[in-house]
């Protein structure tokens, strides 16, 4: 029996899960629009998300033939997964914000010898050893989505989505990711907040690319933050967690926390001077630095990497002249 549920405003959320992942599911939106439905992100790519999603879009009524579209908050697998699925099974169009759209055609990419050479390259850039490298290097991964799941349509900040008698309003909030979006019914001041704002977890914000890359994607994500404290926003619908009473509340603790990163990190270099990787390793993590697996570390790589990022650009961390792999001192 599914959890689906109408939660009010004409919107019908319906849990999509995600096999064997600690969240457990993605948190799919429906809303009645001209053509059927609408929906809000589409859940993991595999037989039991889609059984999950089915049985859902059932339960409140409606088939998955009724899908017009489906809008996406961001790139990620665990959003888009689905898509092609849906697209093949009601013709429904996909939109993505354009910035992620290029992200997600390399996602989709094979992990060819070429690419990996790229990520040996980029890791070595960032002060990672051998072993590290190896480790990474040897690991099999899939391609985490289908490319049957390529958005066909591109949205763009204030573009509004018929819905049936009003409109999803898109809001850009690039941080977790370059291109992602929320999503705003003015009539009902709700906002789907994907993965920017969550009820209880804080969002992956990371630069991929070493020492240094030109986007500062902490300042987009707390930039965006501020832009969602001054909408009125009655309640916060995320893609995971449940609803968020106080946006603007809690919008305000995520700057607060990665503030406080920021300062635990800038002590943490002293007087030494320290690469990517060693800027990472004396972060805080969940579990001791050397216990964390090589896709653990490639991902706290690339947060230490936007914290990292975002000193330098507050002029409170420089890049130590000469150095190979950069180095980088406090200031």
């Amino acid at each position: 029996m599914s959890d689906a549920a109408a939660i009010g405003d004409g919107i019908f959320q319906i849990p999509v899960p995600i096999t064997d992942n600690p969240l457990g599911h993605t948190l799919v939106y429906a809303m009645e629009s001209p053509g059927g439905l609408v929906l809000v992100d589409a859940g993991w790519n595999d037989d039991n998300a889609w059984n999950g999603l089915t049985s859902g879009l059932e339960a409140i009524g409606h088939s998955i033939t009724d899908v017009e579209g489906v809008v996406l908050t961001h790139f990620h697998p665990d959003h888009t997964g689905l898509c092609g699925r849906v697209r093949a099974a009601s013709g429904a169009w996909i939109a993505m914000h354009q910035a992620d759209d290029a992200m997600f055609s390399e996602m989709t990419a094979p992990r060819s010898d070429r690419r990996r050479a790229r990520e040996r390259e980029n890791l070595l850039a960032a002060g990672a050893p051998e072993a590290d490298i190896a480790a990474w290097q040897t690991l099999e991964l899939e391609a985490p989505m289908d490319s049957e799941s390529t958005p066909d349509r591109v949205l763009v900040d204030g573009e509004v989505i018929a819905l049936k008698g009003r409109g999803l309003r898109a809001v850009t909030t690039p941080g977790h990711t370059p291109g992602h979006v929320c999503f705003y019914l003015p009539e009902s001041d709700v906002m789907f907040t994907g993965d920017h704002v969550l009820q209880k977890t804080t969002p992956h914000v990371g630069n991929f690319v070493y020492p240094l890359e030109e986007r500062d994607g902490l300042a987009e994500f707390m930039d965006s933050l501020r832009r969602v404290q001054t909408m009125s926003v009655t309640r916060g619908l995320g893609a995971h967690g449940l609803p968020i009473d106080d946006v603007a509340g809690r919008a305000g603790e995520l700057i607060e926390h990665h503030q406080e990163r920021l300062d635990h990190l800038y002590e943490a270099f002293g007087a030494d001077e320290i690469s990517v990787w060693e800027v990472a390793s004396r972060m805080k993590w969940y579990k001791p630095w050397p216990d964390i697996s090589p896709l653990g570390k490639t991902m706290a790589l690339s947060e230490g990497a936007a914290h990292l990022r975002h000193l330098v650009a507050l002029g409170r961390v420089a890049q130590v002249p000469g150095s190979s792999p950069a180095l980088f001192a406090a200031v």
